[in-house]
């Protein structure tokens, strides 16, 4: 499982990195790893995603509150970045949950401009999700919650600590460039108002154990990171 390599040019990437870790984050259902070789590959992989959302066949945008601009579909981009983070939140997935196979049942973009959030959803059709920061986009000094990723599931504990079962508070897992969690793809999660100027750029995968039957639907309008 670690050996696997990607080429990048006249590089050779490791698809998990040599102590590469994925550690608890905020509850033992989710995990949380951070890439240090992303600029191996992000600006060519920011560049092609800036390029599809301008014009492209895989680019959907519904409304500000469905996750801004989605570009569909990583293993249809023809780039050999999209293929290494691809393998890597298959990677990811096989090693958190102890399985030899991962099965892509949808992938895809989020590309955030000024106004645009998620509201809270779940994810269909997935045993896990996983969802990796490409440009976290601009911190706003006046709102420290601008475009942030959350988990708003009463069934958290860190969103429970009022009274079990009861969602008082938002758990903001904390997402820089490079960083890629894997949580169970029934938690409810969203993403606050992104008040930046730069585009807020983020990728996300549901993914099985094995391949479910049927087609994979579109991905839900109200669904996004």
């Amino acid at each position: 499982m670690g050996d696997e390599i990607i080429q990048l040019g006249f590089k050779t990437i490791e698809v998990w990195p040599k102590g590469q870790e994925a550690e608890i984050c905020g509850d033992p259902s989710i995990r949380k790893t951070v890439f240090t070789d992303i600029q191996e590959y992000h600006p060519r992989l920011v560049s092609k995603i800036l390029e599809f959302e301008e014009h492209h066949r895989l680019r959907k945008r519904y409304s500000r509150g469905a996750g801004g601009a989605k570009i569909l579909n990583l293993s249809q981009w023809v780039s050999a970045e999209a293929e290494l983070i691809n393998a890597r939140a298959m990677s990811l997935f096989k090693r958190v949950l102890a399985c030899e196979q991962a099965v892509v049942d949808l992938s895809w973009a989020n590309v955030y401009r000024t106004g645009d959030y998620c509201m809270p959803h779940s994810h269909l059709r997935s045993t896990a999700s996983v969802v990796y920061c490409l440009d976290p986009g601009d911190e706003d000094p006046e709102d420290a919650h601008s475009g942030r990723f959350c988990f708003v599931d009463p069934r958290l504990h860190n969103c429970c600590r009022e009274q079990d079962g009861c969602m008082t508070e938002p758990f903001l897992p904390g997402m820089s460039s490079g960083t890629m969690i894997i949580f169970p793809s029934q938690l409810v999660h969203a993403v606050n108002p992104y008040t930046g100027k730069r585009p807020r750029i983020m990728l996300s995968w549901n993914i099985n154990k094995n391949a479910l039957p049927g087609t994979p639907q579109p991905v839900n309008p109200e669904q996004g990171v």
